[in-house]
């Protein structure tokens, strides 16, 4: 094992035998993938970086943010009706369950950094920013920061509008220290919606296989303040469930109204944190007309 390897695997991975297993269930899921797609790598300060390029070369551009424990491949529900309007780049986030090499950033700065060499790398002028669970707190991180490689920002269930509840907290840490399955399969079911489709098995055999390979997940961030708020750019769409399990939707929404008047939010019903899974044709239908709209080209 090299150097580089050993590191990898003592940060990231359980052991190399976890980091093969979860290759090849990405490998699994990639092998569904129901779109054209392009497997390209892309240099950052943090190591290399791996997306999924599809959709049509003319239409708007949108990366895609993917929740903590996640890869781009969990976009598979959703890719069909995205890559069918827009171009898509669904990125492994660094330190994640994904295809990319290198270490995890400390720090917000560090996944903004992080992020800012992708967009550069990718090379577009603007792109639409879309983020999910995790994915979504990020993408509204780096916009606070600069708006310069954004043009449209979207943020599916952002895990830190409230504080979250102790109790979810608490199963989210025995299930990532115990990836029994039935400890994973409880949280997975917790944080969807009861009357949501049930995942198809190979789908919850590849969450048992990320959820089983990490060492660590990404520390949970800080609740969102008014002022961060405030600051959210005005071509912003923010999606919750109203079966979200976090915190309660309706107040959080309600707190985004006082606070960004300007901001798109829409409550999903039978959705809960997995909005993307749960309720994944309106989440497409929802996101391809937001990026569309207006006649954004770049």
């Amino acid at each position: 094992m090299s150097l580089f390897e050993a590191r990898l695997f003592a940060g990231n991975f359980r052991s190399p035998e976890a980091h093969s297993s979860l290759l090849a269930s990405y490998a699994r899921v990639l092998a569904r993938w129901p779109v054209p797609h392009e497997s390209r790598y892309v240099e950052t300060r943090y190591g290399r970086t791996h997306l999924l390029a599809c959709g049509p070369a003319y239409a708007p551009p949108v990366v895609l943010l993917h929740g903590g424990g996640g890869n781009a491949t969990t976009w598979i529900h959703n890719i069909a009706r995205l890559a069918g309007s827009l171009q898509v780049y669904a990125v492994d986030i660094i330190g994640d369950a994904g295809r990319s090499e290198g270490r995890r950033p400390a720090t917000e700065d560090g996944y903004c950094n992080w992020l800012e060499d992708v967009l550069i790398a990718i090379g577009r002028p603007k792109v639409g920013l879309c983020g999910a669970s995790f994915g979504a707190w990020l993408a509204a991180a780096y916009a606070r920061q600069t708006m310069r490689r954004i043009g449209k920002l979207a943020l599916l269930a952002p895990p830190n509008l409230e504080s979250v509840r102790i109790g979810t907290m608490l199963r989210a840490g025995f299930a990532a220290a115990f990836p029994s399955e039935r400890l994973v399969r409880a949280f997975r079911a917790l944080v969807s919606s009861p009357k949501a489709p049930e995942p198809p098995p190979w789908a919850m055999d590849d969450w048992l296989v990320r959820w089983r390979c990490q060492r660590a997940h990404p520390r949970p961030p800080g609740r969102m303040t008014d002022a961060d708020l405030r600051v959210l750019p005005r071509n912003t769409l923010l999606m919750l469930g109203e079966d979200e399990v976090l915190f309660d939707p309706v107040r959080a929404r309600a707190r985004v109204k006082a606070q960004a008047p300007h901001v798109r939010v829409e409550l999903l019903p039978d959705a809960g944190h997995a909005i993307a899974f749960d309720q994944a044709d309106k989440v497409g239908d929802a996101l391809v007309e937001f990026f569309l709209r207006d006649g954004w080209t770049l």
